[in-house]
């Protein structure tokens, strides 16, 4: 639960340029690692972000991984770049002078990879690890699938089932409308934290923010409605369960004292030390931009426990807003939640192939010894992904 990161968003390369045109031509990819990036334009922005020896360097990558590159396969984004031992997902971004002005590349799959390869390497991390892969309700693979590890903001599910039951109860509606608290507020990720107190947002919207956006705020206002009990039946190792700025206040250097009462206490103690940290600051988020601090002050959640929660949710439109690390084409239907700060990562799908099989991939990594390698775990979950499409 990294503050300005959200999981759905994590790509290789990325470049967002204002009022961009999505280009539909496959052959300025096909020209790029043909001729070479030299033999394109690129926008003033692209080119300063990324210089040509960048780009030489990117390309030279996915040769030395891939093998020789053969050709693009689709006729809109995103593309598949075909190499002689896998693929690479691609999106390019072209305005309207033909200049490429955005460009990113993701799901990076080795042919010479099986299933059960992808998943041994997230085993063999040198971390705490846990995988769960179901098909249709059965067993595909499981390593530690009952071990509680922390998952950051993958917690934000047993929230929205919470919500869930409350709706079905008639104690919340959707569509009813709340006002933002500015005890609710807490850092990012998200945008509601730089509302004004007071906004009146539905139930529906903070959930949707919540999951799609892993909005901190829109969480801790949700998990005020429908109180700490209603969530800890769904978390069972999140006692008590922390609100995301409660979270981060323990973790807080200036609150210290708090933080040595909470690891000390009882489920009573730890209420009462919650209670007090009302009156305590917020960190400032670059706290969350290197090693792992104080991991123990986490949401501790079970492979199996995940996968059973984003089994019930994925049927609520809103959790299909954002797919995170998989290729939405790919599937019929698709729902993400995850998680992250240093030395912890969880990453949580439902999805539903095209011919109605059902997949349940949950991967969770802890280290609370140094930063993970983020960019390995998520391609490789990428690759598990990838693999179970043709299965």
């Amino acid at each position: 639960m990294k503050p300005y990161k959200c999981l759905v968003c994590i790509l290789i390369l990325f470049l967002a340029i204002a009022a961009p045109v999505y280009s539909d031509d496959s052959s300025t990819l096909h020209l790029m690692f043909t001729r070479g990036p030299q033999s394109l334009s690129y926008t003033k922005q692209f080119e300063s972000a990324v210089p040509l020896p960048v780009m030489h360097q990117i390309i030279n990558q996915f040769v030395q991984q891939l093998g020789t590159y053969r050709s693009v396969e689709g006729t809109s984004n995103p593309y598949k770049l075909v190499f002689e031992e896998g693929t690479v997902t691609a999106t390019i971004t072209v305005d309207g002078s033909g200049k490429v002005a955005g460009l990113y590349f993701t799901e990076v799959i080795s042919s010479r990879l099986t299933l059960s390869e992808a998943v041994q390497k997230i085993i063999d991390l040198d971390a705490g690890t846990s995988v769960l892969i179901r098909k249709n309700g059965s067993v595909l693979f499981a390593h530690q699938a009952d071990a509680t590890l922390a998952v950051g903001s993958a917690f934000k599910l047993g929230i929205l089932a919470a919500v869930c039951d409350a709706v079905e109860a008639n104690r919340l509606q959707w569509s009813q409308s709340v006002a933002l608290q500015a005890a609710c507020k807490s850092l990012p990720t998200g945008i509601l934290q730089d509302w004004p107190a007071g906004t009146q947002v539905t139930v529906e919207t903070l959930a949707a923010l919540m999951i799609s956006q892993s909005d901190n705020t829109a969480t801790d206002a949700l998990l005020h409605l429908v109180g700490r009990g209603a969530v800890e039946r769904y978390l069972p190792g999140c006692k008590p369960v922390l609100s995301t700025a409660e979270m981060f206040k323990l973790k807080n250097p200036d609150n210290s004292d708090l933080l040595l009462a909470y690891r000390a206490g009882s489920y009573a103690k730890r209420l009462e030390v919650i209670e007090q940290l009302e009156n305590r600051e917020l960190p400032e988020a670059g706290l969350f931009s290197g090693d792992p601090v104080a991991l123990d002050v986490e949401w501790f959640v079970c492979a199996r426990d995940l996968a059973d929660l984003i089994e019930q949710v994925q049927v609520l439109d809103l959790m299909t807003i954002n797919a995170g690390l998989a290729t939405k084409q790919d599937w019929r239907r698709v729902a993400f939640k995850g998680g992250s700060e240093p030395g912890v990562l969880n990453l949580t799908s439902w999805l539903e192939d095209k011919a109605g099989n059902r997949y349940t991939v949950v991967v969770t990594v802890n280290n609370d010894q140094k930063p993970l390698d983020e960019k390995f775990i998520m391609e490789t979950y990428q690759a598990i992904l990838s693999l179970l499409v043709s299965r």
